[in-house]
């Protein structure tokens, strides 16, 4: 169980070795060392600050779906195909309205 556990812990930071090369999830942990430090010293509810902290999480987990299913689909060709494009284009709404959740939140903590 424990080669079991192990083996999985390397593979997730070998998912992570991946997406850290993708643009969108690098602004995204810029946005964290913004995040993060205004949640250590605002003075807003220990709740907000773990929901806030939860949804940038979330958006991260969101974001490297995003980045799998657009390296799946290119896979299967890498030439332009509608159904693909929407594909694509959903993965990339989930990861948008997460995204805007997470704002939202942060703002109403004001």
């Amino acid at each position: 169980m424990i080669k079991k556990i192990y083996k999985n812990f390397i593979n997730s930071l070998n998912g992570l070795k991946i997406v850290i090369k993708e643009k969108s999830f690098v602004m995204e942990l810029i946005l964290g060392v913004f995040l993060l430090p205004y949640l250590l010293i605002s003075n807003i509810d220990f709740n907000y600050k773990l929901l806030l902290l939860v949804l940038y999480f979330m958006l991260l987990a969101i974001e490297i779906i995003n980045t799998a299913i657009e390296k799946l689909s290119d896979k299967f060709t890498k030439d332009f195909d509608n159904d693909i494009k929407s594909i694509k284009d959903l993965a990339s709404a989930a990861v948008f309205l997460t995204l805007i959740i997470l704002i939202v939140t942060f703002i109403l903590t004001f």
